[in-house]
């Protein structure tokens, strides 16, 4: 069974690396955990290592792609937020922080990021606490009520 393990870390790294529009990689998680009957805490360790690789890819790439999709002023927009975030470790890493604990796509977090080409360990780090932390209460969530679904739809 240590597949469905593995099958957790690469799904959720693909649909965070991929600039399509796909639902969170806790959706995933949660279901992969369901469906499978996995292991809780493994599960979220290895699907948040697994978007974190992912977001990281994806900031490798969004440089490029992005000058082909937006325009130059919308990119000059992206390098002014990327200079605010690249000024100070700090602040960067307690916005992160801010950021992924929202329940909000942390996307645009990255697009930003990697367009002003920002180093990793100023995102990457508080990324994965608040993805840890987001995560576990989304999965935790989505086993109660895998778990006891019958009782409350009756």
């Amino acid at each position: 069974m240590w597949w469905a393990y593995l099958l957790v870390f690469v799904g959720t790294m693909i649909v965070d690396c991929t600039p399509l529009p796909l639902p969170p990689a806790f959706t995933l998680m949660i279901f992969l955990q369901s469906f499978f009957h996995l292991s809780i805490w493994p599960v979220i360790i290895l699907g948040v290592l697994g978007s974190a690789l992912g977001r990281y890819l994806f900031s490798l790439y969004i440089a490029r792609l992005s000058n082909m999709v937006l325009k130059p002023d919308k990119v000059n927009d992206i390098h002014f937020l990327g200079d605010k975030l690249n000024s100070s470790l700090l602040r960067s890493q307690v916005f992160t922080l801010l950021y992924t604990l929202m329940p909000i796509s942390s996307t645009p977090l990255f697009i930003t990021a990697g367009i002003a080409r920002m180093h990793p360990l100023r995102v990457l780090p508080a990324f994965m606490v608040g993805k840890f932390i987001s995560d576990a209460i989304a999965v935790f969530m989505g086993d109660y009520v895998v778990r006891n679904s019958s009782e409350l739809l009756s």
